[in-house]
């Protein structure tokens, strides 16, 4: 038996059909390659630093921020005005290091520490 859709569910329901889904697939896709060229300038910062091969230094994303991007809370224009924040750690030598780094809208490593 079909029912008539009600006020709320017709709402929803044209909501849902105005989101186009490629636009945000394609801000996703966006995002996560942000994610990639902006770590790699963390990483490669780290390599500068500590004399250190890329083979030996790992770099992430804050989770606290992995977490904002997974939630959809944090559009690629939040990340393109406030850049992004990586984990980074370098085992080279014997010897263990590690950090955040900080991006800017650009993917420009704004800051570089380690704790």
């Amino acid at each position: 038996m079909f029912k008539t859709p009600t006020a709320g569910t017709a709402a929803l329901l044209l909501l849902a059909l105005s989101i186009p889904l490629p636009a945000l697939a394609d801000d996703d896709a966006k995002i996560q390659a942000r994610i990639g060229m902006w770590g790699k300038a963390c990483k490669n910062k780290a390599a500068e630093q500590f004399g250190a091969p890329m083979s030996a230094i790992r770099v992430s994303v804050g989770a606290t921020l992995q977490t904002s991007i997974d939630a959809g809370e944090m559009s690629l224009q939040d990340i393109e005005q406030y850049g992004l924040s990586f984990n980074w750690e370098v085992e080279h030598g014997g010897k263990k290091a590690l950090g955040y780094c900080n991006t800017d809208g650009d993917g420009k490593v704004t800051e570089f520490q380690q704790q």
